[in-house]
């Protein structure tokens, strides 16, 4: 599967807003700015579909992305990465 570069931006543009949004509704950050929002979002919603098999339908999904499994899934990873000893809250 080859992706071009203007599908990579909108993939990881859709990402990050999806990881915001994550930490928004857990009030917490990840580290690493737009970096760790990317990251919390495609781990999340890597977790939520093919690790938790939790497919919410009908979802919305823009370049691959399913868009509430990613918000809910990085708003888990924010939070269970915030319970980690020696992270600042």
């Amino acid at each position: 599967m080859s992706m071009s570069l203007s599908q990579l931006i909108v993939y990881l543009m859709v990402a990050a807003i999806c990881g915001y949004v994550g930490q928004a509704l857990v009030r917490r950050k990840m580290p690493g700015g737009l970096a760790g929002a990317i990251i919390a979002a495609l781990v999340g919603a890597w977790l939520m579909v093919a690790v938790l098999h939790i497919n919410i339908a009908p979802e919305l999904s823009i370049e691959g992305i399913p868009i509430i499994s990613a918000v809910l899934g990085a708003a888990i990873v924010v939070f269970l990465l915030s319970l980690l000893p020696g992270r600042r809250r």
